[in-house]
């Protein structure tokens, strides 16, 4: 206000000089008030431009803010809650990652990982039913040829001695049928038996731990002693066992052992038994273990009695020597 006041008086005087006669008076007023104007409007405008800086400086008035997007304030607002200490901002973060739907959403993401999960329990459950099913029937084919295979017998021996099933009990027996005028058949699965015999007579464990047993389908020629002449070429812990045509009939029933031979025979003739090919391999008790066939050989067979060998002593059952 004091300076409009100060530019009003000056505007006055220099009015009064240039309606004065004098030229050079008019000239030199003009000039004054020019003067006048240019020191007056400076400051002026310097006062006014560092009243309105200061006015700027100190205002507690914010400027306008232009309207920002709805997600870039829901980021702002993301971002300013995860400051705040137990927030949940660092989750919102984590979630923004991922896109809102789809499979890659955090709840297909769940829905991903809880299915993996129960297809992954399902087959576990499904695997230990398999497992325990086969288990069974591997239990119940167990119990099966032990009931099938084996039973009662009475026959002679090579020495003409009586033997029955009860001769047998206490050890582990390998029981062979064939007779004594097998050309090869009978011959080679002897040689392997023995063989298999000697491997476990070296185990103190298996050591006269298993019965060698001898059945001739063919009563009719094998005497006691052509069995044993016969078994003089193997092992020396074969038992050689005849009967009558009923008795080994009877035997091989029990034992589920095929045999025949040609139903007319003359005296003198020689001929040729068809029989099965195995071994059966008994436990102490008499009851069934398993069977031998002509594709196993003398180690593998040795290998297999002595570990069903060791199972039964380490039950803390004991063989008879």
């Amino acid at each position: 206000m004091r300076a409009i006041s100060s530019l009003s008086r000056t505007s006055a005087f220099l009015g009064r000089s240039l309606n004065s006669p004098s030229g050079f008076g008019a000239a030199r007023a003009s000039l004054s008030q020019q003067s006048v104007r240019s020191r007056i409007s400076t400051p002026l405008a310097q006062r006014c431009s560092s009243a309105q800086l200061f006015r700027r400086a100190y205002s507690t008035e914010q400027p306008p803010k232009e309207a920002q997007p709805a997600k870039e304030k829901e980021r702002s607002s993301s971002s300013s809650g995860s400051s705040g200490p137990g927030g949940d901002g660092g989750i919102k973060d984590v979630l923004s990652l991922f896109p809102s739907s789809g499979p890659l959403s955090p709840i297909g993401i769940i829905f991903f990982l809880l299915s993996s999960a129960g297809i992954v329990y399902v087959f576990t459950v499904k695997k230990e039913q398999i497992r325990v099913e086969r288990e069974n029937n591997k239990n119940k084919s167990e119990v099966v040829g032990k009931a099938d295979v084996g039973g009662p017998f009475e026959l002679t021996d090579q020495d003409g001695n009586t033997v029955t099933d009860k001769a047998l009990l206490g050890k582990f027996a390998l029981i062979y049928f064939g007779f004594c005028h097998c050309p090869d058949i009978c011959p080679e699965e002897l040689d392997k038996i023995g063989e298999a015999m000697d491997i476990l007579e070296r185990n103190p464990k298996t050591k006269d731990a298993v019965q060698l047993v001898f059945v001739t389908c063919d009563p009719q020629r094998d005497s006691p002693a052509e069995i044993k002449k016969y078994l003089q070429q193997f092992h020396p812990g074969f038992i050689g066992l005849t009967g009558t045509v009923a008795q080994i009939a009877a035997m091989c029933k029990a034992y589920r052992v095929y045999f025949s031979k040609p139903p007319r025979v003359d005296e003198g003739q020689d001929y040729l038994v068809d029989h099965a090919i195995y071994s059966f391999f008994m436990d102490p008790d008499g009851e069934f273990i398993d069977v031998y066939g002509k594709d196993k050989t003398a180690t593998t067979m040795a290998i297999d009695i002595e570990k069903r060998v060791n199972q039964f002593l380490d039950a803390g059952r004991k063989i008879k020597k």
